[in-house]
Parts: C-alpha cells; structure tokens; sequence
C-alpha cells in the first residue's frame, strides 16, 4: 500500500512539475527570440508574449496559463519598457494585462474542451471496445430484432452456441429460428414472441434448438421490447442452457433415487431446513409413529410435532431435546427414546452443512430396535449367567486356540484371561490321561458330535485337580463349524467324597467281618477260658492231694516207695507239678488276651446309627490303639495320658475312631521313614478338656513334615508315600469328619525330623453337624 502510495505521488509530481514549468520555460524562450528581433520588430513584442500565453494555456490547461498570463506584463515590462529592469508593471503595460488574462482564460478553455471531448472519444472507444470484449467472450448470443421478424444484430458467439453462421442466421430472420426450434416447445415460443412484440411483455422462455449437425441443444432466451420511431424492436440473449437441463435431469433422477431409497430404508427420516420446516420424511417414518392422514396432507408441521411428542413415554425430555438440537445447529445427537406403547427407537440427529459452513438444516433418523434390546437383554443374562456360572466354560476355535474363558476357569485354574487367550487347552494337561482318549475327543467333536468325559489337570501352581468335560462344536449360519465349547465341572472334591464313601463302605464292611468274627470267636475263647480257669482250680486243689497220696505209700513200705519213684521219674511228676499250673496260667492269660481284642474289634466295628450317641472317649481310643497294634507294635512304643474327667461325647463313635486310627498309623509311617529300625520311637496319645471341646493329641518321634508341603496336608489325593502304599485319603477322611460332620477343628505343630503332634478338638456337646452337599 505504501510503496503504491508512493508510486502515484511520484507520478503525480512529475505530471505537475512538467505542466508549470511550461510557463516560464515558454516565456524564456519568447524573451530570448523578442531580445533578438526587438530591433527589426519593435512593436509586434506585446503580440509576442501574447502568442506565448496563448500557447502555454493551450498546451499546459488553465493553471499554467494564468500563471504565464500573469509573469508575462511583468517579464514584458521589466524587459521591453521604461523603465527598464523594474519589477512593477508601468502604465504602458497595464492594458495589456487584461487581454494576456483573457487569451489566457480563452486558450485554456478551448483546451479543456478540446481535452474533454477526446477524453470522451476515448472513453467511448474503449467501452465499444470493452463490450465487444464481453460480446466476444460472453457465452451467450446477445442479439437485436424488430417486429417484422428481421434480425439486425447477433454476437460473436451464435456460431459456437448455435451451429449456424452470423449471416445465416441475420438472412433466415425469425422464420429460420422458429423452423429449427424443436416441434413440442414451437407453440409456446411463438406465444412468447408475440407477447414479446404485440403485447410488450418481457419474454422469458426455454426450448430445445436442432443445431446444423442435427443435434438437439436447449435454450433460454429473455429479450425485452422497445419502440424506435414506431417500429418495434427487441434485445436479448440466448443462452445455452444445455448443462443446466442435464443437471436438473440428473438432479430429478437422483431425487427420485433418493426419495425411493428414503422409503425403501427401514429407518424413518425426517428432513427439516434451516428454519426447522421439514421439507422430507419417508413413509417408514409414518408407519414407526402413525401419523393420521390428515397430518400427512397438511403443510403445516406444528401438529406433527405435537403427534409425535405424544407418543413418547417421557414427552417433555423428548421435546426439550429436539428444541436443544435446534438451538444448537451445529451438535449431532444419539439416543434412545421409548414410546408409550414399548417400542424403543434410536434416534440420531445430524446438521446438513455445505462446504463454506452454512448450515441448511438437519436430518432425524428413527430406528425401531426394540427386538434388539430384547435380544440384548437376553444376551446380557446369558452373557451373566455364564460369566457366574458355577463352572468353567472355554470357546476355542476350530484350531483348539483359546478365545473365551469365563472368571471360574480363571479361579479354578489360576490362570488368567490374558495369560490363557490364544493357547491351546493342553496348557493344562497332566500326562495322566492317555493319548488315545484326546484322539477319540478331536474325532468326535470335528464330526460334530459330543464328547463327555474327565480329565485330571494341573493348574498354574502345579496342583492337580479333576474336572469332568463336555465338549460339543458349535455351528455358524451355513452349518459349518466355527468354534468349540467345553463346559467342564471341578468334580475333586465329588470324587473325593466318592473315595471316602468307598472307604468308608469298605471298612464297614470290613468292620462287620470283624463284628462277625469275633461274636463267632467270643464263644469258643470263653469256654477255653472257662475251662481253663477251672483246670487252674482243679490242679490247685489236686496237687496237694497228689502230694499227700505219695508221701503216704511211701511210708507203707520201700518196695512201694521205689515203685512209686520210678513211676514219678517216669511222668516226670516234678516237672508236671511245677510247669503244669504256670501252663494252665499262661493259657489262661492269652485267652483273656484274647476276650480283650474280640471285645476290642467288637467295640471299634459297631456300626454308627444315622445320629450321635454318647461315647467314652478315652475307652474308644483305648480300643483303637489295640487294634493298631500291629501298625506300631514293631517301630515305637505306645504311650497314653488319658483325661479321666473327661465327659461322654456326643460324636459318632465309628468316625472318631477311624480318625484316631487313621492318626495312629501315619505316625507309625512317620517313625518308619526316619531310617532307624534297631531304635523304637515313641507315640503318645493323649486327652484333655479344653472349656467346651474335647482335645485329642496324637504325638510322634518321627521324620516330621516339610514345609513346602504343609500346606496341602488335608488335601485329597495328596500322599507322600509310594505308589501302592497309600490314597492320599486318610488325613483328607480325618479333616471330613472332624471339620464338616462334627463342627470341630484338627491342625498340626511339626518340627522336620524330630516329629509332628496332631491335635483334634470335637466339641462336647456334639457341635452343629454339618452335612456335605
């Protein structure tokens, strides 16, 4: 802007400069001519100078000339009149002072006119020159015309619009028009021109033109008429309106799309301007909100707005939410409205904007998805009822990879979601179960049947566990398999359950043997018992007649006495008589031995009844060690410190028993596996009243328990004898018993390699049973 500024006040400046210094550069010269012709003419100087004033206003306009109007007396006078060479203009000049201001004045005048007139000239040249630039470039044809039907001008461009020459179309006239305009649109052109001429009336019309090719072009021409000394004439411009035609033919046929694919879409739309008046909504959008018929043929849209709201479930939410949207033109809104009548739609609102930003209105969309949210609520309670179910459920694909697992799959194997997805279900494989059966499992289940069975896996931690599996393949839309689902069941603790139920089976089957023999043994062992005592009685009481009846025949006579020696030494009657009753008393103390155990087995094999009864600890222990003796007997001594005020507790004898039995014998295990078979450990067993329990301690010398398995004591299966030698069942059986069926609690203190104690508390009042589910 500066630098433009600058440029024009440059120009400016020069412009000025070379007009005033006309003056006195024209004035010089007429002084210096006048010096040297002054004396050959003396009187015509005056006409001098005025010719130079003249000049310079002709040349330079009306300041230069009265500026030299008015140097010239003073130049005149100071030069040419006495008396010389003084600035003031004497008498003689000033008559000439008006007519130098006059030439001055008239010479500037005449070319200023003369300036103006060709600056008009010019003007008017370079507009002729400028619209027959426009003419010539204008895509249109402009064109003049009278009434006679003559055409006296046309632009440049009718040859390119037209197909036809400027000197064909000015000879035809309106008659060769009107031949080539197209046969459907010839009436109302020629209404059109006659309104144009008879009537006056601007013409204004459109109509297709055969082109001398033979190709159709349409056309719009607007002329308008005027009179000229009676005769009427006319100007106007054709236009080629052929890409317009074919555009809106275009646009009719995408509106027509449009407006079928609106109806055809199962969204209901609705259309409104910028003003919020809809301009389109499709018929789905009558149907989702019923709109009477006698709203669908007004054009006001106030009464189905009001139709609409009261359909809703909440009307106000639903119409101070299309107010926001329309306060706010430029936001999209999504959300989902419920009809009084259940159905719920998604409604999503978008504004229309053009590319510059101007808004020109917005677009609703209504779609009915009240059967997906049925289905969805259906899948979010199945989705639930898997993700808490009770068992473990896994989706794979068709290659066995990990794509779903449900939270107790993560519980119960430890591992989680992210660890496991992609994997292979072998990840959890034990080597327990044969090859074979995961060949018949891959070919049922690839031939879309299903597979049951169990497996006994390991978890993340290294436990195993059990679980029974049912794997079945899922299909897709076109039958084929695209996934399998395994539901899979932790059954460790069922099958635990099963092995103390067969356990316990087998011992009590085991213990009805046991009652059975020894009722069949007490009989027998109580006659020997009873005849020996009364042999033990008889020979206490034979022995010194015996001895009386020998001293007296020996006193009869030698012969008889001798007879009688031979005969002792024979029989070996001292012998008899010292070993016979140590005899009779050993015999006497096995059977009584014996009584013992048979009463023992008798007492550790009756059968609980289905409730508790009341039963003397400490005899019931005592009755177990004896049957264990065998276990112990050859590794430790048994040593025991019973309560004697100990109450009767309300249990079930058998269970308590086996649990003391069970304790026994792995402390007998225990003193085994320390090494040491010349040296007998020791095994206490102990009883005491602890307030409202009664506590069992059963002691031992032996190995102890390590630490990294202490915790897994009590867990079924778990067992760290050799294969053969033990189930794994025992101290699993015991924390059964004691824990869930009697209320109470069993825990261990172990010292690694000097021995262990394990102490049971059953409550004395027989606690709250708990039965197993």
């Amino acid at each position: 802007m500066n630098t433009a500024v600058k440029s024009w006040t440059r120009a400016a400046l020069k412009r000025w400069i070379a007009r005033y210094c006309l003056a006195p550069l024209l004035l010089g010269l007429v002084l210096a001519a006048s010096l040297c012709v002054q004396t050959v003419f003396p009187y015509g100087l005056n006409y001098i100078f005025l010719a130079a004033v003249v000049a310079t206003a002709w040349f330079g306009g009306w300041g230069p000339g009265l500026l030299a109007s008015l140097l010239a007396p003073v130049v005149f006078d100071y030069f040419f009149l006495p008396p010389l060479h003084t600035l003031d203009v004497g008498p003689e000049m000033r008559p000439y002072i008006l007519p130098f201001v006059l030439s001055a004045v008239a010479g500037a005048w005449i070319t200023s006119n003369r300036a103006a007139a060709k600056r008009a000239q010019g003007r008017l040249q370079e507009s002729e020159a400028k619209f027959r630039r426009i003419l010539t470039n204008l895509p249109d044809i402009a064109w003049t015309g009278d009434a006679e039907g003559h055409i006296q001008y046309t632009s440049p461009k009718v040859e390119t619009v037209l197909g036809w020459t400027k000197q064909e179309i000015c000879d035809g006239g309106i008659a060769f028009t009107m031949e080539r305009v197209h046969p459907e649109d010839v009436e109302h052109v020629q209404i059109a021109a006659d309104d144009l001429f008879v009537r006056g009336i601007p013409e204004d019309v459109e109509f297709r033109w055969r082109r001398k090719d033979d190709s159709w072009t349409w056309l719009r021409c607007r002329a308008s008429a005027y009179q000229v000394n009676g005769v009427m004439f006319a100007d106007g411009v054709l236009t080629d309106i052929s890409l317009r035609k074919q555009a809106v033919l275009d646009l009719q046929a995408k509106t027509a799309f449009l407006e079928a694919q609106t109806d055809a879409t199962i969204d209901g739309i609705l259309v409104v301007n910028s003003e919020g008046r809809s301009i389109l909504r499709n018929r789905r959008f009558n149907e989702i909100f019923s709109v009477p018929l006698e709203l669908l043929e007004m054009q006001e849209d106030a009464p189905l707005l009001q139709h609409v709201v009261s359909l809703a479930k909440d009307p106000d939410a639903f119409l101070a939410r299309v107010q926001y949207l329309y306060m706010h033109p430029d936001e999209t809104g999504q959300e989902e409205i419920e009809l009084a009548n259940g159905t719920v739609l998604d409604r999503y609102s978008s504004p229309v904007t053009g590319s510059n930003g101007q808004h020109y209105g917005r677009i609703w969309t209504f779609r009915d998805i009240t059967e997906r949210k049925r289905n969805e609520n259906k899948l979010r309670q199945l989705s639930a009822a898997v993700e808490q179910s009770p068992v473990s459920v896994v989706i794979t694909d068709v290659q066995g990879s990990i794509s779903y697992v449900n939270p107790k799959f993560t519980e119960l194997t430890g591992y989680s979601a992210a660890e496991i997805q992609g994997k292979n279900p072998r990840i959890l494989k034990s080597g327990y179960s044969p090859p074979e059966m995961y060949a018949v499992l891959w070919e049922t289940i690839r031939a879309g049947g299903e597979w049951r069975g169990e497996f006994r896996n390991r978890r993340k931690n290294g436990e195993l566990f059990w679980e029974a599996a049912t794997i079945s393949p899922i299909f897709d839309a076109d039958g084929s398999i695209s996934h399998f689902l395994a539901v899979k069941e932790d059954i460790t603790h069922r099958l635990a359950l099963e092995s103390e139920l067969r356990h316990a089976q087998k011992l009590e089957a085991i213990g009805q043997l046991a009652a059975g023999i020894a009722h069949e043994i007490n009989t027998p062992i109580q006659f020997v018992a009873d005849n020996l005592t009364f042999l033990e009685e008889a020979c206490g009481s034979v022995m010194p007649l015996l001895e009386s009846s020998t001293a007296a025949l020996r006193a009869l006579s030698s012969e008889t006495a001798a007879q009688i020696d031979e005969a002792a030494k024979r029989c070996d009657l001292d012998f008899l008589r010292e070993e016979v009753p140590r005899a009779i008393e050993q015999s006497l103390d096995g059977a009584r031995r014996v009584a013992t155990i048979v009463r023992a087995m008798k007492e550790f094999s009756h059968p609980d009844l289905t409730c508790k009864r009341h039963f003397d600890l400490n005899q019931g222990i005592d009755s177990t060690i004896t049957i264990a003796r065998n276990e112990w007997k050859y590794v430790a001594e048994m040593a025991t410190d019973f309560d004697p005020a100990l109450p009767p507790l309300l249990c079930y004898p058998g269970d308590v028993n086996q649990v003391v039995l069970n304790l026994i014998v792995n402390a007998a295990y225990a003193i085994r596996d320390r090494g040491e078979p010349s040296k007998k450990g020791q095994i206490t067993v102990r009883t005491r009243r602890r307030g409202e329990f009664a506590e069992i301690a059963v002691s031992d010398t032996g190995v102890g328990i390590p630490r990294e398995i202490q915790g897994r004591i009590f867990e079924p299966f778990f067992t760290t004898r050799e294969v053969g030698s033990g189930t794994g069942q025992g101290l699993a059986l015991a924390h059964s018993v004691v824990v869930r069926k009697h209320g109470g609690k069993i825990w261990f203190e172990t010292e690694p390699g000097r021995g262990t104690t394990f102490f049971v508390h059953l409550p004395t009042g027989g606690g709250q049973q708990q039965e197993e589910k």
